[in-house]
């Protein structure tokens, strides 16, 4: 990836959002940071010398406002797109708020399809440019309690992997990368009103970034990356045990203890 352009990251606020917005400023990126509240990359001005970082206030569950975003990066050169923006709604399908489920879906799903879809025919074009989506481990089979969240990162998974294949076929330079974290030691178990995580369980996310979006910036064959032995190990699971014992381990895990 060249660097001239800018990087327009999703979801930039915190978490890995806010890493990978660290790790692409430490490596002189220009970067356009998007979230609904972007006041906690405020201290990144102090921590880095002479770098351009854009902080744009977006609520992009509100397709109305990803609309607003894309005609506001009319105005930069940007050729590094990573969809970031997303959030889970952890319990029984049947007591989990609908509207909080819709909005998710909004989020995880609508937005990132919308974005993916403008900046991959933008970067066809000039081909040149990478998208990087950013799904879950939780893209490779069905949860039970996480029901909705893990069927919008299936989605995410699947899509990008289409996406891919067919710029490929195409001989295109653009590339569309799917990450697929596993557990991270970030908010997104508070928000999701998960009650069940062990907060000394799951991968430092400044080490996920580093181990992961040095792969994803530079791959031209993986469709998808995996980080993490373990990740890799369950993931092979699940495609040799039966599925039935697969969901009744994920059930057992997460429900309400």
């Amino acid at each position: 990836m060249k660097k001239q352009g800018y990087a327009l990251v999703t979801g930039a606020s915190k978490g890995i959002g806010y890493e990978i917005v660290k790790y692409l400023l430490a490596k002189n990126y220009k970067v356009i940071a998007v979230s609904r509240n972007t006041q906690t990359l405020d201290n990144l001005n102090k921590n880095f010398t002479n770098i351009i970082l854009e902080k744009w206030n977006y609520d992009l569950s509100d397709l109305n406002q990803v609309k607003n975003m894309i005609e506001n990066c009319k105005n930069f050169d940007i050729q590094l797109v990573i969809n970031n923006e997303g959030y889970g709604v952890w319990g029984s399908f049947l007591k989990t708020s609908l509207e909080k489920e819709l909005n998710m879906i909004d989020l995880n799903i609508k937005s990132l399809h919308y974005i993916t879809k403008h900046f991959a025919k933008n970067f066809y074009k000039n081909n040149l440019g990478r998208i990087i989506n950013v799904a879950s481990v939780a893209a490779f089979q069905p949860g039970p309690m996480f029901s909705s969240y893990f069927a919008s990162k299936a989605y995410v998974l699947n899509l990008g992997i289409a996406i891919n294949t067919e710029f490929k076929k195409l001989k295109s330079k653009v590339r569309v990368v799917t990450i697929c974290p596993g557990p991270i030691k970030t908010d997104f178990w508070l928000r999701s009103d998960y009650k069940n995580i062990n907060k000394s369980h799951g991968m430092r996310v400044e080490k996920y970034v580093n181990k992961t979006l040095k792969k994803a910036l530079k791959t031209n064959s993986k469709d998808f990356l995996l980080t993490g032995i373990v990740n890799k190990f369950n993931k092979l699971l699940v495609k040799i045990i039966p599925q039935k014992i697969i969901l009744s381990h994920i059930y057992r895990m997460q429900k309400d203890k």
